[in-house]
């Protein structure tokens, strides 16, 4: 029997040619917010456009069930190896990465597999050109087997970093403060009781979220300043530092406020504004993308905790299945959450003489720190 399912690619000279089949496919596929049309779009529009994208297309007979944005970068690592590469729906340089998390093929349910297959067949045979494919933030399951099992003995999978992702999961609580708090460890629990009495002494805790764009907009301003604040204590610039990452939000919340995908809360007392939050919803799952969190000198305040927990039970009564505090080591996720995931950041690399030495030197340097450590 033939094998009824093809790939094509194409550069991509509009973002709206691809506007249409994207959102056709994304309702037939199980994908995160960083592949919806929202993110790849304001993606495309603000940081890849310029940048020579290529599409890739898979095809099941006439249907289409598998797209792929991947960009070009010729990049060099440890002083002398250099490689040509693409990478799928991100560009780590030059201050032009959006930290995509839940990475992937988009893909029709279904055809998960399939798709990985012939996408990575189709770059392996059709971009000679390029030494690597690198899949940034792809997270474990059916996706990250795919790519694995696709690379074949044609190339090598090599998972170069990874961490976890932190989430609760809402449907499991029952409603009210009380409840979330339940599950947490007595001592945390007694200190975020205290939290919230320390702040409720100047008058009730309230949560509000942006009901229009412009308001979403003036909460973003307001996050702004508290997460600069806080970050630059630190001695660190924060998210905001980057105007390239401030520009691509502010159109992806003008853009999409409206299609139910953003939501800016606000966590306030009569006498202060604790905290604010920037999340993305998409099928009943809550992604807090951004925080901005006064800054105080008692840490028995702790405003972050306090936040993040009205946001859970805001979320959970408004009928959202996951609350997502996404990769990263901070503590306050491990605290906070009863679930996590694992997500990768791997290339598919032709095998290729260059990429055996560099692997040796590696290996010979590593030997040699441990030997002298």
């Amino acid at each position: 029997m033939l094998n009824a399912y093809r790939a094509e690619s194409s550069l991509l000279a509009h973002p709206e040619e691809l506007a249409q089949a994207w959102l056709d496919l994304q309702d037939r596929a199980d994908c995160s917010y960083f592949l919806s049309w929202g993110w790849i779009g304001a993606w495309l529009r603000q940081i890849a456009i310029g940048l020579r994208p290529v599409v890739v297309r898979v095809w099941h007979d006439e249907q289409l069930v598998g797209l792929a944005v991947f960009v070009p970068r010729n990049i060099k690592r440890r002083i002398v190896f250099r490689a040509s590469a693409l990478f799928l729906h991100e560009y780590p340089f030059d201050h032009k990465n959006m930290v995509i998390e839940y990475n992937g093929l988009l893909a029709a349910r279904g055809h998960e597999s399939a798709v990985c297959a012939e996408t990575i067949g189709h770059l392996l045979l059709n971009f000679k050109q390029y030494d690597e494919f690198h899949f940034g933030a792809i997270a474990e399951g059916p996706g990250l087997d795919g790519v694995q099992q696709a690379a074949g003995n044609h190339a090598r999978f090599l998972v170069n970093d990874e961490s976890t992702a932190w989430q609760v999961d809402l449907d499991v609580l029952d409603p009210g403060i009380d409840a979330f708090l339940a599950t947490l460890s007595k001592n945390r629990r007694t200190q975020l009781r205290r939290s919230l009495r320390l702040y409720e002494e100047q008058g009730p805790l309230s949560l509000s979220e942006a009901q229009d764009t412009e308001q979403a907009l003036a909460f973003f301003d307001e996050l702004k300043v508290l997460h600069t604040q806080r970050r630059q204590l630190k001695g660190e610039g924060g998210a905001f530092a980057n105007s390239n990452w401030e520009q691509f939000h502010r159109a992806l919340i003008t853009d999409r406020f409206s299609a139910g995908e953003i939501q800016m809360l606000r966590v306030s007392n009569p006498a202060m504004t604790v905290g604010y939050l920037y999340n993305f919803v998409w099928r009943r799952h809550v992604y807090v993308l951004q925080t901005g969190f006064r800054t105080v000198h008692d840490k028995r305040d702790q405003p972050g905790y306090v936040v993040h927990a009205l946001a859970i039970v805001y979320n959970r009564d408004k009928g959202m299945a996951v609350y997502d505090l996404m990769h990263g080591d901070a503590v306050y996720k491990k605290i906070l959450c009863n679930r996590s995931r694992t997500l990768f950041w791997g290339v598919v690399q032709r095998r290729r003489l260059k990429f055996s030495l560099e692997r040796l030197v590696v290996d010979i340097v590593r030997r040699g720190r441990n030997l002298t450590g």
